[in-house]
């Protein structure tokens, strides 16, 4: 074999191997699912951020489940949001079943009360309230660049219903498309964008969700402009055989609050 044969075969073996790999986390990402819950949250009199950062890491050092998988806080950040005035925890779990498991130790830990009393000035989120889904998340959240350090992002949900006739296995079988026609575009640079699609339980709101997250205002800004320009005139179409949504959504300021991966992660809020 000459040496440009050899320098071919290894070319086309290297590739072939980067793309299987790509495909496989592609198929991981479609067909994993977790079980997110969504718990109403107001802020009190002394909510800051000098007295979040004190909340939360008194709150992670009573973490002790390995079934919760991650954590977010979200701050409405427009006052056109269907709750103006209420924020939100997302609890990614395992299952429901790890959940609902945790929740009954949550509500009986001593430690876990005096915690919410200590605190109620601060923020206080109904655990009793909280809505279960079942959470997708087809692109990576580093696929565009990393989140901020300080747990950061800027997220927009969209509430949408189902057409008549149609369900999840639609939503589900749309989202390969969907994710591969993100990837292609250009104009998704280092705004971090990723999406899930939250499948609801039971929620008087929507049948579904539909979040972006990006590490911005002014990133989401640029992802819609993006999707208008690369995604829409192709995926719109298909989206809207199954499913509608509102006309604009809710906008939130969030904050990784725990990370299963990283433990030692503390989140770094802003007034």
């Amino acid at each position: 074999m000459t040496s440009i044969s050899r320098y071919i075969f290894v070319l086309i073996f290297i590739v072939s191997c980067a793309q299987e790999t790509t495909d496989t986390i592609e198929n991981d990402l479609l067909a994993r699912t977790y079980f997110n819950e969504f718990m109403p949250c107001q802020a009190g009199p002394d909510y800051s951020a000098e007295n979040m950062t004190k909340m939360i890491a008194h709150w992670q050092s009573l973490l002790t489940d390995e079934a919760l998988m991650g954590v977010w806080g979200y701050a409405p950040a427009s006052d056109q949001n269907l709750y103006p005035d209420t924020g939100w925890w997302e609890l990614q779990w395992s299952s429901k079943e790890a959940a609902d498991n945790a929740w009954s130790q949550w509500v009986e830990n001593a430690e876990a009360s005096k915690w919410q009393a200590e605190y109620e000035n601060v923020l206080v989120c109904d655990g009793d309230a909280r809505n279960g889904f079942e959470g997708v998340f087809p692109i990576a959240a580093e696929e565009f660049g990393d989140l901020p350090d300080s747990g950061y992002f800027f997220s927009a949900v969209w509430l949408c219903n189902f057409n008549e006739g149609y369900g999840i296995k639609d939503a589900k079988g749309f989202l390969p498309k969907f994710a591969n026609t993100v990837k292609a575009s250009n104009g998704y640079k280092k705004t971090s964008y990723h999406f899930g699609n939250y499948f609801a339980d039971d929620n008087p709101d929507a049948d579904f969700l539909w979040a972006d997250f990006t590490n911005s205002r002014d990133s989401m800004m640029q992802a819609a402009a993006a999707f208008e320009q690369d995604v829409a005139p192709d995926m719109f179409p298909i989206f809207s055989q199954f499913a509608a949504c509102g006309d604009r959504p809710d906008e939130y300021d969030g904050w990784m609050l725990y990370d299963a991966e990283n433990k030692d992660f503390a989140p770094r809020f802003m007034d």
